[in-house]
């Protein structure tokens, strides 16, 4: 490399659509880990996700390994009664210019490397942890592994419980919500449910989220609870066919804490940037936590090409992103509060959900996927 690098830690999902964000910019791609993996399982692609990858010249990569649900369908968990039926067909893609996708988080990692691995100007190392960050008047320091490297910048992309955060914006560690996300992968049982749709569960301070994902078709299956609690035990009450694939999934599960980012002034630090979910993560209510990284990185890609320098385009990205990201993270809690109405507050939920029409639920959820 002829200049020092723009420098991005963490090479999960953010990082990777961060470094293809940068055009033709030398980038190093700093992953802590000895190799490259995704943890989880599966994610929800909405159209303005589809419509990021796209702009970022990875949807010709990542569409094959995505599949299309037929229709989102709202349940209450204790009844098993449908409440909602959203198609996401033709008319859905038409409404909001970008289909509706699920896939596996590996399968999008993957995808994702690959175009990543494809462009010359972008160097990819492993087991390299930052340690440290020093910011200078031209450029940043970082040590990693006891060396020191240079670069014009720094993106850190390390995630909700980011060190590199924690590090220029002291007393930011990660927030508690306190429920506990229980996540697994298995083969779907004979049951009456859709699989091949998306399915959403509504129950007292919980509720469960299941799509089919891969080229096998498992089912991806998040279960939320409260601390302390096992999702067999919390939804002993529940449907038969909602206990019947919670006990398929029981000897899968891996529980998730389900922390958030703290709020900030700023997610700027002299030529350091935070993004994804370093910045911003929020709790999943809204399946958006994927499209939030991609946006992330459509953004920077958009203001980068008209900034003078890589700083303004750093202040420009988070005058443009942090309302967006504030606002979403307010509807996911807001989101997640209605999903575990008990009492006479779920009656009323339901009531209201199968009486308004899905045009009126479509509108709402225009400032998410018109994006």
């Amino acid at each position: 490399m002829h200049s020092s690098p723009i420098i991005i830690a963490g090479g999960g999902i953010a990082g990777l659509a961060s470094a293809l964000a940068l055009g033709s910019r030398d980038v190093m791609l700093l992953e802590q880990a000895p190799e490259f993996s995704s943890v989880g399982a599966g994610l929800q692609l909405g159209p303005n996700a589809v419509r990021a990858l796209q702009n970022l010249g990875a949807w010709d990569a990542v569409e094959p390994i995505t599949s299309s649900p037929p229709e989102i369908h709202v349940r209450d968990g204790i009844t098993g009664k449908l409440l909602k039926r959203l198609n996401l067909g033709k008319s859905f893609e038409t409404r909001f210019g970008a289909p509706y996708r699920v896939a596996h988080r590996a399968d999008l990692h993957r995808a994702l490397l690959e175009v990543v691995r494809a462009r010359s100007n972008i160097q990819l190392h492993l087991g390299e942890a930052v340690s440290n960050v020093e910011d200078r008047q031209d450029g940043v320091q970082i040590r990693t592994n006891g060396k020191a490297i240079l670069g014009t910048a720094l993106i850190a992309a390390d995630g909700v419980h980011s060190k590199i955060r924690q590090h220029i914006f002291s007393g930011t560690s990660p927030v508690d919500s306190g429920d506990v996300f229980h996540r697994a992968l298995l083969k779907a049982p004979d049951s009456r449910i859709t699989k091949e749709c998306v399915n959403l569960w509504l129950y007292p301070q919980g509720h469960v989220v299941h799509y089919p994902v891969g080229a096998e078709q498992s089912l991806n299956l998040i279960a939320v609870t409260p601390k302390a609690s096992t999702a067999r035990d919390h939804f002993k009450h529940a449907a038969p066919e909602l206990r019947e694939l919670l006990e398929a999934a029981a000897p899968n599960f891996t529980a998730w804490p389900g922390f958030y980012a703290p709020s900030l002034s700023s997610w700027v630090r002299g030529n350091t940037l935070l993004v994804g979910d370093a910045a911003h993560a929020t709790l999943p209510y809204l399946a958006q936590g994927a499209a939030m990284a991609l946006e992330d990185a459509a953004t920077l890609l958009r203001v980068l090409q008209g900034a003078s320098n890589i700083q303004n385009g750093f202040q420009e990205f988070q005058q443009q992103r942090k309302p967006r990201t504030s606002r979403l993270h307010r509807a996911s809690l807001a989101a997640g509060k209605n999903y575990h109405h008990n009492g006479i507050m779920r009656l009323a939920r339901n009531v209201v959900l199968l009486n308004l029409p899905n045009a009126a639920l479509f509108a709402q959820l225009n400032w998410i996927y018109k994006y």
